[in-house]
């Protein structure tokens, strides 16, 4: 789980454990010459259930401002994930300590929910941290701050040691802790802004026109092997709506109502759950090479996507150049010149000659509108719009493509720069200028897409 949660950091992790040691120690040595060693213990121990929180909720952030905060209205939904249950875990020691530490209940209920609130406020609004701030892990915290504490209360009667705070250093606290929370609170009104989480709602169910063409395309596309009797169908806003239905070990997904591309998924062997990949029949056999696969990849176009062949490019890659027990990637595009068209053909042989990924986009070549701008140009727009300088970015390779917007077929160029650790990307019409989806995240937040051709 470690491992897990710290991506291999576990230097990051031995560093913080002995930062929390080591602040709890020093607290210990300043309490005890003044209070007996019990309650300096306690001091220690709760300084370190500060430091260690703090340490591990700061690391590794995205390095990517949003001042935004998502905002979850079902409060018992963040207990359910186990990211929830250890915010719990990881939070209660400060309640805990800090009852028997100062000996005075409200004060420490109301000292460690300002600590969760400002260590939330901190992570969507400092640089050095730029964590992820949702009301998930200020609920989580909270509770498990006020859990310790009820455990710490519940320990304090049952002993006798120390004295609690003075009065005077009470009232000091009150007066720290109101400002504190009053620059909170001016922090959440003036810079950051709430953003509503959106809960999954179920899929309405697919019609029966959209469920036969769904089953019409598989009858295609797998020579009518298999038949599903159930979907669902997906209404996307910004783009093709979608029929969705499992397959065994799979899914297929047809979008709609154009019907154009169909992706068909199956659970490859190698991951022991079943032989649920395609079998061609009289193509599939082992394979160990690229050329192997591609043999099989094209037997099965010949029969089933016979629309893909005419004029088009073949190009084949390991899904893991590391690990061939994946398969290959077999993929047909059609090209105009340096323009390439929406037709897609994508297909996805494993060793044992099945097939594990299908996706098909049968489109003749549209008409267009007259390509009027350069690549320079287009980088120009691009530069513009994203206000940094051509010298001080590195650009990746431009892709020159037909995309279809707003019903309207359009010859665009997709353009991504890297610059000072953001990658910044963005879409030209090539005919207008305009500048569509331009985009700024942090250097490896994007999937790579190296090997094969690119499309949205």
């Amino acid at each position: 789980m470690i491992k897990a949660v710290f991506q291999d950091n576990l230097a990051f992790l031995a560093f913080a454990v002995a930062l929390t040691l080591t602040a709890g120690a020093v607290a210990y040595v300043v309490a005890a010459r003044r209070v007996d060693r019990v309650h300096a213990a306690f001091y220690g121990l709760w300084t370190s259930s500060t430091v260690g929180p703090v340490a591990l909720t700061t690391w590794s952030g995205s390095g990517f401002l949003t001042y935004q905060c998502t905002i979850n209205v079902d409060v018992t939904e963040a207990f359910a994930s186990t990211q929830g249950q250890l915010n719990v875990l990881l939070f209660a020691p400060f309640g805990l300590f800090a009852v028997l530490a100062t000996r005075r209940v409200l004060l420490s209920f109301a000292v460690g929910v300002l600590f969760t609130a400002i260590v939330e406020t901190g992570q969507a609004t400092l640089p050095f941290v730029s964590r992820l701030c949702d009301t998930d892990d200020l609920v989580t915290n909270t509770v498990g701050v006020l859990a310790g504490a009820a455990v710490g209360c519940i320990v304090g009667r049952c002993t006798r040691f120390g004295k609690p705070l003075s009065h005077p250093v009470v009232r000091r606290t009150v007066v720290g802790g109101t400002a504190a929370a009053l620059l909170v609170a001016g922090v959440w009104m003036v810079v950051i802004e709430p953003v509503r989480a959106v809960l999954p709602t179920e899929a309405p169910t697919a019609s029966p026109q959209q469920l036969q063409a769904l089953n019409s395309a598989l009858g295609k596309a797998l020579g009518g092997g298999l038949v599903v009797s159930e979907a669902n169908f997906h209404n996307n806003i910004e783009g093709p709506s979608t029929i969705n239905a499992p397959l065994p070990g799979g899914y297929a997904e047809l979008t709609w109502p154009d019907q154009e591309k169909l992706t068909v998924h199956f659970t490859p062997t190698s991951q022991g759950e079943g032989t649920y990949a395609y079998w061609i029949p009289g193509a599939s056999r082992s394979v160990s090479t690229a050329e192997q696969a591609q043999q099989i990849a094209t037997l099965y176009t010949q029969r089933h996507a016979a629309w893909a062949l005419p004029g088009s490019q073949v190009k084949v890659w390991p899904v893991d150049a590391g690990d061939k027990n994946l398969g290959w990637i077999v993929e047909r595009r059609r090209w105009q010149g340096k323009l390439l068209m929406p037709m897609r053909l994508d297909i996805l042989i494993e060793p044992s000659g099945r097939m594990v990924d299908l996706i098909a986009r049968n489109v003749a070549d549209p008409k267009t509108p007259p390509s009027k701008l350069s690549e320079q140009q287009a980088w120009q727009r691009f530069d513009s719009r994203h206000k940094i300088k051509a010298s001080q970015a590195r650009r990746e390779q431009p892709i020159y493509l037909v995309e279809r917007r707003k019903d309207e077929w359009r010859i665009h160029w997709r353009l991504t720069a890297h610059y000072n650790g953001t990658a910044f990307s963005a879409i030209v019409d090539a005919t207008t200028g305009e500048v569509h989806d331009a985009a700024a995240m942090p250097e490896g937040a994007q999937p790579s897409g190296a090997q094969g051709t690119p499309v949205p």
